[in-house]
């Protein structure tokens, strides 16, 4: 150690100066409580041994001021008091003076107590470092932190959560939360939902439900079905994530126009459907593993279907939420939240759920992240019929854009059995259309026309379905289920997709062919008389809905091709 020895008797000075130095120590001198103020300050002795009663400065008083400017760094002050000085050595303890020895000093006292200080003091240090690399620590996770957070923040598309069509909450166990959100609309304009919940919660729990951002808004954003998003995601979840880590998940697709909701869920609590008054209608257990356990080819991206024709409100959450814990009361559970949401109009549910959530917790904190998410349909089906309108719909002549020969860019598309049977062929065509500068404003409407289409040339054309099979309480799972099996054993068909952007008039116009190698039907039963559609024969909505986007779609031939004519927005719907 390093000792600063200070009295102001020489002889006293001399003596302890060498014993400190017998012992291995280095020993400084000073004369006076000044000068050994003033060394302390240059050398920053280990400790200090001190007499108590010196001139110019007292020992006390030089002892307060090495303390002050010592901070928070520990230096042992030793006072060397001779008789009669109790008083004064009590206040100097009381002031911050560590230890004492009398005069005249018991130099085997002296040596114990220096190796107590010296085995002190090297406690003292190691707790030093500690500290200073917990600090470092703090701030490089608070920094990560910091950077993880802005990830979120800029991955997750927040803009996309004020949808009026759904409502959260989220709530976080610690400052980065495991639980996401995210929402988005297909060009069709159904909302898709994701909620996912990362192992554990915190930063580790944060960069586990990352992947999976980019792949939902691109392929939503595309046209994707979920089913094409969670192979993508299961993909993402084992190429990035270590061995051993999932993400537990519950995609939704709400369908307005079609009155359906798909889920898929995988290790995520079960998903419910209430009725205005709070009746469970309808539940979507866990019926798969959470992402990034099994191959994807392994995997099972089949959906649930729930039909609906009335409103009613969907609700997901994660176990946080159900699992929350009061010291005295247990957990919240799947009762009492089913309960309150229940107890109040639609409008009130999130408000009333949270305020119970804050009610029973009592002030405890929840160990785990929190979300909830309610979302409604049914009460916002737009009615598929020929009164439907579109602002697009104008006057033009048919026989004039048919005898158009040049176009500004045409894109063709040819699919054979394998293509038909593997190709996600409209969100494939979107990446073109997305980039035509005159469709800008109208890729939900492109997406639909495509969409219905294709449907039909594939479903009815080359599969032979007829949509009669939808009717019935089964009647839309019994044809899926059918256009599966024979989309499976197709050994021969074609369909042909002609995109040409022609202009007409000082107008873009988009024409849209689609051939199919099927039979075909007798389309002139689909008008009662001259251009009125027969909404019995034409079931389903597809024909109305494309007959009312475009200024044209006519049936060619024997029925197997139809030739459309869209005008584009030119500014947002």
């Amino acid at each position: 150690m390093k000792i600063l020895v200070v009295d102001d008797t020489e002889s006293v000075l001399l003596l302890i100066s060498r014993f400190v130095e017998a012992l291995g120590h280095k020993a400084i001198q000073a004369r006076n409580g000044l000068e050994a103020l003033e060394i302390w300050r240059l050398e920053r002795p280990d400790l200090v041994l001190m007499d108590m009663m010196m001139p110019v400065m007292s020992g006390l008083e030089a002892a307060v001021a090495i303390k002050h400017e010592a901070n928070e760094t520990w230096v042992p002050i030793v006072f060397v008091t001779g008789v009669g000085e109790e008083n004064k050595l009590a206040e100097a303890i009381e002031q911050g003076a560590d230890d004492y020895i009398n005069k005249p000093v018991n130099f085997r006292v002296l040596e114990a107590k220096l190796k107590a200080f010296s085995r002190t003091l090297e406690l003292n240090r190691k707790v030093r470092e500690q500290s200073v690399k917990l600090a470092d620590y703090y701030d490089r996770a608070e920094e990560e932190k910091r950077v993880v957070s802005h990830l979120m923040e800029q991955m997750v598309n927040a803009e996309l959560l004020y949808d009026p069509q759904f409502e959260y909450y989220l709530s976080p166990a610690e400052s980065l939360s495991g639980d996401l959100i995210a929402a988005a609309r297909t060009p069709g304009q159904a909302l898709y939902l994701m909620l996912a919940d990362g192992i554990g919660h915190g930063l580790t729990a944060a960069l586990n439900v990352l992947p999976l951002t980019q792949p939902f808004y691109t392929m939503t954003e595309k046209g994707y079905t979920i089913s094409d998003i969670l192979i993508e995601m299961n993909n993402k979840v084992r190429q990035v994530l270590p061995v051993g880590r999932f993400v537990a998940l519950v995609l939704i697709s709400i369908d307005e126009s079609a009155g359906c909701i798909e889920v898929w869920n995988g290790g995520m609590p079960s998903v419910h459907v209430i009725s205005p008054t709070g009746e469970v209608q309808h539940a979507w257990k866990s019926s798969h593993l959470p992402l990034g356990i099994v191959p994807t080819h392994a995997m099972d991206v089949m959906t649930d279907r729930y039909y609906f024709n009335e409103p009613a409100c969907l609700v997901a959450y994660s176990d946080g939420l159900i699992e929350a814990r009061h010291s005295s009361k247990g957990d919240y559970g799947l009762d009492r939240l089913l309960n309150v949401l229940a107890e109040v109009p639609a409008e009130q549910r999130l408000v009333h759920a949270r305020g119970d959530l804050a009610a029973f917790l009592d002030g405890e904190a929840h160990h785990d992240d929190i979300s909830l998410v309610l979302a409604y349909f049914g009460d916002k089906i737009t009615p598929v019929s020929k009164e439907r309108v579109f602002p697009v719909a104008e006057e033009v002549n048919i026989s004039t854009l048919a005898a158009l020969g040049e176009s500004a860019w045409r894109y063709s598309v040819a699919l054979g059995v394998d293509e038909i049977r593997h190709i996600n062929t409209v969100p494939f065509m979107m990446n073109f259309i997305g980039g035509v500068r005159s469709l800008a404003f109208s890729q939900s409407d492109v997406f639909l026309i495509l969409t219905e289409l294709f449907v039909n040339a594939l479903d009815h054309g080359v599969l032979g379905l007829n949509s009669s099979m939808k009717r019935g309480v089964d009647g839309m799972e019994q044809y899926l289920l059918e256009r599966s099996n024979r989309l499976e054993k197709l050994t021969e068909g074609r369909i042909e997709i002609d995109l040409t952007g022609l202009h007409y008039d000082g107008k873009d116009v988009l024409r849209i062919r689609v051939k199919d190698s099927g039979p075909g039907f007798d389309w002139a039963q689909l008008y009662i008389s001259g251009d009125v559609l027969n909404h019995q024969f034409a079931f389903g909505r597809g024909i109305a809905l494309v007959r009312s986007l475009c200024a044209s779609a006519q049936y060619h031939g024997t029925g197997n091709e139809v030739v459309a004519y869209y005008i584009p927005r030119t500014e947002a719907a």
